[in-house]
């Protein structure tokens, strides 16, 4: 499983969780889907809106775990 896929299955569980704010979700149900997908890669995920950005952060510090 690469990292992208792997980040999109943990911003899901965020998801499910309700660990993502409602006013996101939708940004980020996008970028779950263009990841697992393969048309986005990690590092284009930069220079996003602050607050996708603080929960792509925290769900790759989810991961290191």
């Amino acid at each position: 499983m690469t990292i992208e896929q792997s980040l999109a299955e943990e911003l899901n569980e965020m998801i499910n969780e309700d660990n993502i704010p409602l006013s996101i979700t939708e940004d980020i149900h996008e970028i779950t889907a263009r990841l697992q997908r393969g048309e986005m890669m990690v590092s284009d995920l930069k220079g996003m809106d602050v607050f996708i950005e603080e929960k792509i952060k925290e769900a790759m510090q989810r991961l290191q775990r």
